[in-house]
């Protein structure tokens, strides 16, 4: 009698969950944090839809060079034939006015493309796929002007911050600036960031939450053809320093030479290839109810190297899944495993993904 109840508790589990995963199934692919990467910001010259195309074209590359870690976009079929119409890739437009450091007025237009047709776009035009949860950088910028050394902060309006947002985000990288409160003046000062002293950035960034640490250094010198800008970037990845140097009188190729070295590495990293689709059993345990279950395959299907799930079978807190993706074993397992929600199974052997669901 007790076998036969605990059947009819089962079976009545495995209906509910597969009704539960029916009804969540049409999430796939939702955005939540990385609604950044589809809204684009230009100024305009008037408020008219001359403006607004024009944007909306150079909004779409921009989006594409996010969402595929490529500096330029090649210009394939698929591509070129979306360009021509790109108001078939947004759904929101709006115009707006801000102030200029000058004290002008300037206008803007905010373009906020759709998620699941600009990545339907890469799909189909066979461009990689950078997953759209990225590291948070902390960055530290020293000025040397000739008389003395400055750290930049937040809320700095010196002409090197601008650009480095504008571009970290053309580029698909968050990137942010120390506060330079009390605690971080306490904490760092010039000489450390001049002379990159890691144990104080370092320590000073876990405030911050971040993942990686940019230090960027420039010197300021005024030549009779105008101003000349020298220095270098710095970040470590994977125990590895990145470094990159620059001499140029312009502020915007000095700092495209640092960001597109951290751009282009870690779309390296996390970008999936434009390979065949290829499915893989994964079998993932520790799950408990039924919420649990949901909320895995909710998770699941948010990612954008996952193509298509299959749950193959639930064996008391253990779930068989096949996993369709273009990224390899090894490349797949460490997405998997990289925000910590699920992680590898070091305790089970066999030639499949193990994994345990941390919620």
């Amino acid at each position: 009698m007790g076998l036969r109840v605990n059947l009819i508790i089962r079976s009545v589990f495995v209906v509910t969950l597969f009704f539960v995963l029916g009804l969540l199934a049409p999430v796939a692919h939702a955005v939540t944090d990385a609604d950044w990467l589809y809204a684009v910001d230009r100024p305009v010259t008037a408020q008219t839809n001359a403006e607004r195309d024009r944007v909306a074209e150079e909004g779409m590359l921009v989006v594409l060079s996010r969402l595929t870690g490529l500096a330029s976009v090649p210009r394939t079929p698929t591509i070129a034939a979306a360009l021509e119409q790109p108001q078939n890739y947004y759904n929101r437009f709006v115009f707006f006015t801000t102030r200029e450091a000058s004290g002008e007025a300037q206008t803007h237009i905010r373009i906020t493309f759709q998620s699941s047709a600009m990545l339907h776009l890469v799909k189909a035009a066979k461009l990689p796929v950078w997953w759209s949860k990225r590291p948070e950088v902390l960055a530290w910028l020293v000025v040397d002007d000739g008389n003395s050394r400055e750290i930049l902060a937040s809320s700095s309006s010196h002409p090197l911050v601008r650009e480095l947002r504008r571009y970290a985000a053309d580029r698909g990288v968050k990137i942010t600036l120390p506060l330079l409160d009390l605690d971080d003046s306490l904490a760092v000062s010039p000489a450390d960031v001049w002379g990159k002293v890691t144990a104080s950035l370092d320590q000073a960034a876990a405030r911050y939450d971040a993942d990686l640490v940019l230090v960027g250094r420039l010197s300021q010198d005024q030549t009779f053809a105008g101003d000349v800008y020298r220095g270098d970037w710095e970040v470590w990845l994977d125990g590895q320093p990145l470094a990159a140097n620059f001499t140029t009188p312009d502020l915007a190729e000095a700092v495209r030479g640092g960001i597109d070295m951290l751009a282009d590495r870690l779309a390296e990293k996390y970008a999936v290839l434009p390979r065949t689709q290829r499915a893989q059993r994964i079998y993932i345990s520790g799950l408990t109810d039924i919420l649990g279950y949901a909320e895995l395959m909710a998770y699941l299907g948010s990612l954008e190297f996952v193509d298509a799930l299959d749950v193959e079978a639930i064996d008391d807190s253990r779930l068989s899944i096949s996993l369709v993706s273009r990224a390899e074993p090894e490349q797949l397992l460490a997405l998997l495993t990289a925000q910590g929600r699920l992680r590898e199974d070091l305790l089970s052997r066999g030639f499949e993904m193990q994994l345990i669901w941390q919620g």
